[in-house]
């Protein structure tokens, strides 16, 4: 077997370095607009690759991921005083998180809640979205963090800036 050249360890070396190092950096890049609904109201959008997020939230997950999942999703909507974890609310993870719901119904004892709310969400009503926190928050035995309202955009916005690499 032949021994890599020297002078060939720089540049293989190099590429990998590149390489992982866009892969870990690239795995919360999102994109965020401000839109204005039919009611006049102010909406923030986000999103991200629909391929990232069916590899992130398999069919197989948990209950107990999806519980998670959803709760750190709805921490971009709400005011609470201690918050634990960010997942950015995409259209996309709505849509996949929905998905895995679907098909595990049967088997989540909670099911019928988390289909509401992301059955929600996916029509882009967060009118309930404190409430959707504080039922997930409760069943997760939660004592620091109700959410105590909805936030404005502009606190959406600064809780995105914060917690995610957005474009």
């Amino acid at each position: 077997m032949k021994k890599i050249p020297k002078k060939l360890w720089i540049p293989i070396v190099l590429v990998g370095v590149l390489f992982g190092g866009y892969l870990y950096f690239d795995k919360e890049n999102v994109t965020v607009r401000v839109e204005t609904a039919s009611t006049g109201e102010k909406m923030v959008q986000v999103h991200e690759q629909q391929q990232k997020v069916e590899s992130e939230f398999p069919f197989s997950m948990s209950e107990n991921s999806v519980q998670q999942a959803i709760h750190n999703m709805s921490h971009q909507k709400v005011v609470a005083n201690k918050k634990w974890g960010a997942l950015p609310l995409t259209a996309e993870r709505v849509k996949r998180l929905l998905k895995v719901v679907e098909a595990n119904e049967k088997k989540y004892e909670n099911a019928d809640l988390y289909l509401k709310i992301l059955r929600s969400w996916n029509m882009g009503n967060f009118d309930y979205v404190v409430i959707n926190h504080n039922a997930i928050w409760s069943l997760q035995g939660g004592t620091v963090g109700k959410a105590v309202g909805a936030a404005s955009p502009k606190e959406e916005i600064k809780f995105i800036q914060e917690n995610f690499d957005v474009k």
